[in-house]
């Protein structure tokens, strides 16, 4: 069985053909750079270090292809620096459209630099797609959306409802294309432990599923609160949309689009609000009760 918590099949063949579209620039000082694509956001990423631009390829976004498109939403360098009589070691240095990101002696400290901005340029720049920061999961053919920035227990809740059955989706990102939520999993589920029972999100060769996408069934706005007992109330669909634009990544960039988008998925859903304790009782709640 594969490593429950690595990418999918799909995902693994996906960035072998990304590594099959290298190009090899040795006249520019570039050893190996490719454009790639995912959820029609186009970037380029270019490397004078042929086994540090491998670890930035494994960093990229569910989804991701080679391309051939001239546009490019960033351009991404990858330089390594030799030691100097001020340092000692040799470094390495992340430029994006030619603005440093991070300096480090770590290339793996520059690699989580990269996936990070990359990740916010996808959610913030796709075209056709909505990104909230949220935690999803599949139910009874419907979707459950928990939307949450850092540190409000959302993967602790995505956790608790797939040990309930619930179909893994993200614990990161809500990707909604009009009224339906599409997959979006972690590179490494961070909520991933040992023993955990896997068979409803994992197939019987130890693969990650990728879910269909599901229409959006209910929002649930649940911050975690030591000791709560979870007593949600149902919220209004003004509420409820401006509940999600809080959370949307391109609320600033394209505020008429999102709104737009959002509120024809508040039309279609109903919205609950509540803070609450153990994650346990809240997902038994939601899937005894709801969807």
């Amino acid at each position: 069985m594969n490593d429950p918590t690595g990418i999918t099949g799909l995902e693994e063949k996906r960035r072998a053909e990304a590594r099959a579209s290298l190009v090899s620039l040795g006249d520019t000082g570039w050893v190996a750079r490719g454009k790639y694509s995912a959820f029609g956001v186009s970037w380029a990423l270019q490397s004078d270090d042929k086994s540090a631009f491998h670890l930035l390829l494994d960093r990229m976004p569910p989804g991701v292809v080679p391309t051939t498109s001239r546009a490019s939403a960033r351009t991404y360098a990858l330089r390594s620096l030799s030691a100097t009589p001020l340092e000692a070691s040799p470094s390495f240095v992340l430029l994006a459209d030619g603005r440093p990101l991070l300096r480090s002696l770590d290339v793996s400290d520059i690699a989580d630099a990269f996936e990070q901005d990359l990740k916010w340029l996808v959610a913030e720049r796709s075209p056709r797609r909505i990104f909230l920061r949220a935690g999803v999961v599949g139910w009874r053919d419907r979707a459950i959306i928990m939307p949450g920035g850092p540190n409000t227990g959302k993967s602790t809740l995505v956790r608790a409802l797939v040990r309930c059955g619930a179909s893994y989706f993200s614990d990161e990102y809500a990707v909604l294309e009009g009224n339906n939520v599409q997959s979006y999993p972690a590179r490494s589920p961070i909520w991933a432990e040992p023993g955990m029972p896997l068979s409803c999100w994992m197939d019987e060769a130890g693969e990650l599923l990728v879910p269909k996408p599901l229409p959006v069934g209910i929002v649930v706005f649940s911050p975690y609160q030591s000791g709560a007992v979870f007593k949600p109330k149902l919220l209004s669909r003004g509420k409820s949309l401006l509940g999600m634009f809080g959370h949307a990544v391109a609320a600033q960039r394209n505020p008429t689009q999102v709104l737009r988008a959002l509120e024809a998925v508040s039309r279609k859903c109903n919205a609950l609000e509540g803070v609450r304790g153990d994650a346990h009782a809240v997902a038994t709640f939601l899937l005894d009760r709801l969807v």
